[in-house]
């Protein structure tokens, strides 16, 4: 089956858009999950024989990229090391390939969380992630870097491998309790093809160790220091050597510049202190001189704790944590027949929900990516096959439009209109706002002026609106736009984190037969910005209506002043 409507060469689908297109020989792309400076990352199925699959990341090279040979031989290298370190604490990488003039790596699909993710929660909430849970986390990656620092070749030389890029966001846990470290994309090895070259400094300035930033040689214990910052971070919810600036930032790290951590903490035990001020010190030969030892010393403090935060206190803890349904969108994730079944149109399944030609068979052709509001790639939009919704809902505070376009229906009970394709979106971190009163209307049967009234026996009386009601652009845009000043505060309050003086913020969620509003998911994963917007998204109250579950992406324009 040819998916049409999918992105051509060069393009590039927004962040949280169905793909559900064939790559290369054994994969299909599922749901664009993120996108760096070098590749993108993808939810994919790895597919076989005898209806074989099995849940994987695809990490593709830009396309703008791929013709650079620094940048192939960083992203070569990565995979040909990445994939011989086997072990529980390390990302598994399973392939290396090549598709459309574009390398990708395939790595093992984890269902949870990366540890950034959870320290930014709990500061939200105004807590800390529990000191035991933080101390296993960062012990469990110390133990996977061991293994990367000592690692050998086939001849029994040690490669020194050296992360360089050691922090929360590259540390990852799962719902069932394990700790990965990911992304060795500027890990040094001495049997890398690309080496750095003297004077550049590669890392997050805020977690390097103090030699990183001079773009001195490095070795393990510059991964030691990086998570030294790292649980500082996880203790304080504090960042030792955040400034206004990066220069300010080099400037703090080469100084070693930072408060004393009880300052931030005075319930913090002193030895947890002990072990984060000698994981910072300056000199290396005064830190651990393994990540080994690091480990160690954070083992022996839990030994003596109430709770050692083992693999099955990490699992409790994240399910509890992050609740049932964030924890179900990571875990559950539809095969392919399924998401079939829900009208995605998925290569070599049958879609139920196509439109039919005039001979009967299923046209398998579904407008899917939102191009801009108002505009669906592919082939021209059927009023049957896809309701738009689009237009400006006024002039916000920070001057900003705020559209709805692109709302993809699944079918309601009376066939009103046929489904294009329910986006499973992931859901925010953020807890759920209290429905905002003002919104929780009476839902009312609204007529839709773009649709084809039914043909009715003149001699039988039409039957009265049922309620619930079919959700139409009315409906949704009217509750929208009782929110727009909400959206626009968000945008004025973090408006440094947009990343252009105009754009938009893509934001995915679902409206299930109540009218809530589910799996809440903004296009700029990890900003402040985004979640805030994505907790005004989750105070929306739609009417109650027909179907089961409603999926949309509206997105929000904005133009700084």
């Amino acid at each position: 089956m040819t998916v049409q409507g999918s992105p051509g060469q060069g393009e590039r689908e927004p962040v949280g858009a169905i793909a559900a297109r064939a790559f290369g020989q054994n994969y299909v792309l599922v749901r664009k999950l993120a996108e760096g400076g070098m590749a993108e990352i993808f939810l994919a199925k790895q597919v076989g024989v005898q209806g074989f699959e099995r849940d994987v990341v695809i990490k593709r090279m830009l396309q703008n990229l791929s013709g650079v040979t620094d940048f192939v031989n960083m992203f070569l290298d990565e995979a040909r090391l990445a994939s011989r370190l086997a072990h529980p604490n390390i990302v598994q990488i399973n392939d290396l390939g090549l598709t459309d003039g574009c390398y990708y790596i395939a790595m093992e699909y984890l269902p949870g969380e990366d540890f950034s993710t959870l320290l930014r929660t709990a500061a939200r909430r105004r807590e800390y992630v529990p000191l035991a849970i933080s101390l296993r986390v960062l012990a469990e990656a110390a133990r996977g870097l061991h293994f990367a620092h000592s690692f050998t070749d086939a001849q029994g030389q040690r490669l020194n491998i050296v992360h360089r890029d050691v922090s929360p966001s590259n540390i990852f846990v799962t719902y069932t309790g394990q700790v990965k470290v990911l992304d060795f994309g500027i890990a040094r090895a001495e049997s890398r093809i690309t080496q750095t070259t003297a004077g550049v400094v590669k890392g997050k300035y805020q977690y390097m160790s103090p030699e990183q930033a001079r773009s001195d040689v490095v070795d393990c214990r510059s991964d030691i220091y990086s998570l030294g910052v790292s649980t500082y971070e996880a203790v304080t919810n504090t960042r030792p050597f955040a400034r206004e600036s990066d220069l300010a930032i080099l400037n703090a790290v080469l100084k070693n510049e930072f408060r004393p951590v009880r300052e931030l903490r005075p319930d913090l035990p002193e030895d947890v202190e002990r072990i984060i001020v000698k994981a910072l010190s300056p000199d290396p030969n005064d830190r651990f001189q393994t990540a080994e030892e690091f480990a160690e010393e954070l083992e022996r403090f839990l030994a003596v704790t109430t709770s050692g935060g083992g693999t099955s206190s990490l699992a409790t803890f994240m399910a509890g944590f992050f609740g049932p349904e964030r924890m179900s969108s990571k875990v559950s994730i539809d095969s392919l027949a399924q998401m079939a079944k829900k009208g995605v149109d998925v290569p070599g399944y049958s879609n139920p929900y196509a439109p039919k030609t005039e001979a009967g068979a299923s046209d398998a052709t579904v407008a899917t990516k939102v191009v801009s509001p108002g505009t669906v790639a592919g082939r021209p939009v059927r009023r049957r096959g896809a309701l738009l919704l689009a237009g400006a809902l006024g002039v916000l505070a920070l001057g900003a439009a705020v559209a709805v376009g692109a709302v993809l229906f699944r079918p309601p009970a009376g066939g009103a209109v046929d489904p294009v394709v329910p986006v499973a979106a992931d859901a925010g971190a953020m807890p759920e706002p209290v429905p905002d009163a003002a919104v929780a209307a009476v839902p009312v049967a609204v007529e839709d002026a773009g649709a084809v009234a039914p043909v009715v026996d003149a001699g039988v009386k039409a039957p009265a609106p049922s309620r619930p009601v079919v959700l139409d652009q009315k409906l949704i845009m009217g509750v929208v736009r009782r929110f727009s000043g909400k959206v626009a505060k968000c945008f004025e309050q973090f408006s440094g984190e947009l990343p252009a003086a105009q754009g938009q913020l893509d934001v995915t969620f679902t409206i299930v037969s109540s009218g809530k509003t589910v799996n809440v998911s903004g296009g700029l994963p990890g900003k402040q910005v985004s979640r805030c917007v994505e907790g005004v998204v989750k105070e929306m109250q739609f009417p109650a209506h027909r179907d089961k579950e409603v999926t949309i992406t509206v997105p929000f324009t904005y133009t700084r002043k």
